[in-house]
């Protein structure tokens, strides 16, 4: 899993690609967004999971975990163009509203 981030004064796009397994990559982004959120206070953080391939439990559990540190900043979170598997691991554990899945 690859993740980078741009910042603009309201938002925090993050854009993800490759497989949410869990490891030493959710450690690393999980680390890094909260660094992010820290030092930049935005309104919003929008994850595009467009480019995301297999997603297992620790993967769906890291994007959760993204979540609560988000609202824990005050800000709001979207997971936006969820891949076909995701968008279906979403439906089936009923996450995708509180994902605010688009």
């Amino acid at each position: 899993m690859t993740s980078s981030f741009n910042s603009t004064p309201d938002r925090l796009t993050v854009s993800l690609s490759g497989d949410l397994i869990g490891g030493s990559d959710a450690m690393t982004f999980a680390i890094e967004l909260r660094d992010k959120l820290a030092h930049h206070t935005p309104k919003r953080v929008v994850v595009d999971a467009a480019q995301v391939g297999f997603v297992n439990s620790s993967g769906l559990g890291m994007l959760i975990a993204a979540r609560q540190s988000t609202l824990e900043h005050g800000a709001e979170f979207t997971l936006a163009s969820p891949a076909i598997q995701l968008k279906s691991l979403l439906n089936v554990t009923k996450l995708t509203e509180l994902m605010g899945a688009t």
